[in-house]
């Protein structure tokens, strides 16, 4: 069995491996790595509440409420990142994978007016709307009820390696933004500065690397301005936490409990994801991997 690369169209003869229920192919050519066998339906169950309050397991969160007050101070730094590529004042904006609506809050505290959010799990969604007053979340993963044109800012922050279909999404964002619009995303980097990850659909479905993922966004119009490696704020305890799970040592949660208790304040550090920053362009270098 063949098949061809999601991004680069090489040939890949057929799946690498097995997760699960799962096919996971592996290009030789870009590095890209993607899961086969997701459907709309698995992804549908699989986001509801207990993604988010997921103790003990590797995929989703421990409690993502719990840990809002990091989710607000990352939040912070990512608008900050936009804000130093594009005025955002007045701006409209769409957060892709918005979750409880932190980014989006935080942006209406920033001033910013013009707020929209996507998001698939109608609980996360649900706490946008009636937590936080955003009124504008809808599930069109797809966008196809914005129209054209219209936003200044798009974020799809860790959202892009639970997709399905990225490259339609990325085209769809595409069509949104207006002109010198820009795009911010986070995901794993697999050829970063900390390529550590586990493969683990349906959470997890495209593996990226700056590369590859730079090649689809000039597919779609959008001309990458930055990347860099994305430093993130942990608590230490939830920090221990996510590395005894990622280590599958569960002593390790005897210690994060140790430090729940003792150590209450955030670090900021490096991780195995990146954060690129694009730009909506008429005119873009097309059709070669480049480093940035």
């Amino acid at each position: 069995m063949k098949t061809h690369c999601y991004i680069c169209r090489a040939p890949v003869a057929g799946p690498n491996a097995k997760s699960g229920d799962f096919s996971v192919n592996r290009c030789s050519a870009c590095g890209l790595i993607w899961v086969e066998g997701v459907s709309e339906e698995i992804i549908r169950a699989f986001y509801g509440q207990k993604y988010f309050n997921n103790a003990g397991s590797q995929m989703g969160y421990k409690d993502y409420i719990t840990d809002e007050k990091n989710h607000r101070r990352n939040a912070r730094s990512i608008l900050y990142a936009a804000g130093k590529i594009k005025d955002l004042r007045n701006a409209t904006v769409l957060d892709i994978g918005c979750a409880f609506g932190f980014l989006l809050d935080e942006a209406k505290k920033a001033g910013i007016n013009g707020l929209y959010g996507v998001e698939v799990s109608s609980y996360a969604g649900g706490y946008a709307k009636d937590k936080l007053g955003l009124k504008n979340i809808t599930t069109d993963i797809m966008l196809e009820n914005f129209e054209s044109d219209i936003f200044d800012a798009v974020f799809i922050v860790g959202t892009i390696e639970h997709l399905i279909s990225p490259r339609e999404v990325l085209n769809s964002i595409g069509r949104v933004l207006k002109e010198g619009g820009i795009l911010v995303i986070t995901t794993i980097d697999t050829k970063g500065m900390i390529p550590l990850y586990s493969i683990k659909p349906p959470e997890h479905i495209f593996y990226f690397n700056h590369n590859n993922l730079s090649l689809l966004l000039e597919e779609a119009g959008l001309e990458p301005l930055s990347r860099k490696a994305y430093h993130v704020s942990y608590y230490l305890h939830d920090l221990i936490y996510r590395l005894g799970e990622f280590l599958s040592m569960p002593f390790m949660k005897n210690i994060s409990s140790i430090f729940n208790r003792c150590f209450t304040f955030p670090v900021r550090i490096p991780t195995n994801e990146m954060i690129i920053i694009a730009k909506k362009s008429a005119e873009i270098r097309t059709g070669r991997l480049r480093d940035l």
